[in-house]
């Protein structure tokens, strides 16, 4: 039996009492407010007054249930919540987060490529590619001609470097190119710093019309180019 029929029971007996013994009171409660009778009150009270005063208790009591249900669901709600969220915090602290693990293998990238030499001082017996072949170069030996057009100012012969030459180690991908005499626009997509394909040519050229003029091969040195992503 729940609280609602007990309390119904309750009225129904202590009613047949009071009018057994004639005894009448004055409705004086307030259940909503929290104002309630106390034993004697109640005793009071007409039999018609004792059902009305259950009834009353009956329905705050399921009023009562309907908001303990509510705050009882909206506290799984919450605890569900703050177990996804510790799931994750300890899915990033261990690692196994996909999202975590590549911003860690970002950050590990950037800092590797922040700590890469910008410069090089020439030691006895170094030659262009095996400057270039130096793991904290470029790790490749191919890519010496990007180190000599860097430094033309100070190489005159790409065979002929001296010791204590400070050459620039370009990085990155360039977002402009400075003409060197006997360059074209072919020559130039095709360095390995720009597109590293010639026949990409004409990208440079859309990207300089007002610059280069309306014939593409006519390059003179010292053009500045905007190399387009």
């Amino acid at each position: 039996m729940n609280a609602r029929n007990i309390l119904r029971s309750l009225a129904t007996f202590v009613a047949v009492g009071v009018l057994a013994t004639g005894v009448a009171g004055a409705q004086s409660w307030d259940t909503p407010s929290g104002k309630y009778l106390t034993e004697e009150e109640y005793k009071k009270l007409s039999g018609d007054e004792a059902l009305e005063y259950c009834e009353k208790l009956a329905q705050e009591i399921d009023i009562q249930n309907d908001n303990a249900a509510t705050a009882n669901s909206m506290l799984s709600d919450i605890d569900a919540e703050i177990n996804a969220l510790r799931a994750e915090v300890s899915r990033a602290k261990a690692g196994t987060d996909p999202l975590a693990a590549d911003v860690a293998r970002l950050e590990a990238m950037l800092k590797d490529l922040q700590d890469l030499p910008r410069s090089y001082t020439v030691v006895p017996g170094d030659f262009l590619i095996k400057i270039s072949k130096m793991r904290r170069i470029y790790g490749d030996g191919s890519h010496w001609k990007r180190i000599y057009r860097a430094n033309k100012g100070d190489i005159k012969n790409p065979n002929l470097i001296y010791p204590n030459q400070v050459f620039l180690i370009p990085r990155g991908m360039p977002s402009r190119h400075t003409v060197q005499a006997g360059e074209s626009l072919r020559i130039i997509a095709g360095y390995s710093e720009v597109y590293g394909d010639r026949s990409q040519w004409e990208r440079l050229y859309d990207a300089n019309t007002g610059t280069i003029g309306g014939d593409p091969s006519l390059l003179l040195p010292g053009m500045e180019l905007s190399i387009p992503r």
